[in-house]
């Protein structure tokens, strides 16, 4: 195998070779059945990696109730609006005032009495009445009125317009009341429903961090002279696929096949060398893949075990599946 077309076979795999070295390469890979297996190789585990990102997105619920709320909000308060429409609608259906406006007349103008009826009594204060001729009242009787302050006559109009403004007052408080209740129960919904939007954003970016730093390893291994490709079965079926560098200290591992566990156990990955072992990380999720950003003695022993939930310090049981970098 061509040493330096070999190292070429990872840039190959990831589409980052231009025209002319490409076609080199492809035209190498058809000669080289070695080449051309580790490039198949490559393009495999890159293809499993890259399909393993699953964007996260919002959850559908969320976005519905938070679509909902803004439909049922209330933009502007109709109280005012809606107050003026009905006391002008219940003073033009006034019953004195259609009458009035039938005959002809304005209403509190006294009119003249019909054929062979008796004359209305004009009242104290009337346009039309002079004081002390007032027909059938006595003198004493009128002297004594006159000891008397002076009774304050309201219209029946102006009484009527104050009684339906006290009604339109007190309707008004007590639609204020009932919305500004409702408001507040809407502005602590919408603000955990806010809240909500927000974990679910900051998970989002958070997972889009991790892939991206995943994108940025991997490519940094399959352009490394040393990079290498592993696969270790494990006891309890599934299997886990080893890309790593040792030049650029770095090692991506995808579980594939993987049983799931309950949650009282969880899969945790070791570097084993000699005595000394060290935890390299949990697979909590076994479709999910993990990056581990350190050195990689040669020797060293890579072994899975299943552990309690959270993790142990020392593996509690031999490993279900190893292999020697």
């Amino acid at each position: 195998m061509n040493e330096q077309k070999h190292t070429m076979t990872g840039a190959w795999a990831l589409n980052a070779l231009d025209g002319e070295e490409r076609e080199r390469m492809r035209r190498h890979l058809a000669e080289d059945p070695d080449s051309a297996a580790e490039a198949l190789s490559f393009e495999e585990t890159a293809g499993e990696l890259a399909g393993s990102l699953t964007p996260l997105a919002p959850r559908p619920e969320l976005k519905a109730a938070v679509m909902a709320r803004i439909a049922t909000t209330r933009q502007l308060s109709p109280l005012a609006e809606e107050a003026d429409e009905d006391a002008a609608t219940a003073d033009a259906s006034t019953p004195e005032a259609g009458a009035g406006a039938a005959a002809g007349t304005s209403p509190g103008v006294p009119t003249a009495a019909a054929p062979g009826s008796t004359p209305d009594i004009p009242t104290a204060g009337a346009p039309d009445s002079t004081p002390g001729s007032t027909p059938g009242i006595a003198p004493d009787a009128r002297s004594s009125a006159d000891a008397r302050p002076p009774a304050e006559v309201v219209p029946l109009d102006r009484y009527r317009a104050s009684v339906r403004r006290s009604r339109w007052t007190a309707a008004a408080a007590a639609a204020l009341l009932v919305s500004t209740v409702v408001g507040v129960s809407m502005w602590n919904s919408e603000r955990l429903a806010e809240q909500e939007a927000r974990a679910s954003l900051e998970a989002i970016a958070s997972a889009q961090e991790g892939a991206e730093q995943e994108r940025a390893m991997l490519s940094e291994i399959m352009a490394a002279d040393d990079a290498a490709h592993m696969i270790l079965p494990s006891a309890e079926g599934g299997e886990l696929q080893l890309m790593y560098s040792r030049q650029e200290q770095a090692m991506i591992v995808q579980s594939a096949g993987l049983p799931a566990l309950p949650a009282s156990e969880t899969y945790q990955l070791w570097m084993i060398d000699g005595e000394d072992i060290v935890s390299a990380g949990m697979l909590e999720d076994p479709q999910e893949s993990m990056m581990h950003d350190g050195a990689l003695p040669d020797g060293v022993e890579i072994g899975l075990t299943i552990e309690p939930a959270g993790g142990s310090e020392q593996p509690t049981m031999k490993p279900i599946a190893s292999g020697v970098l």
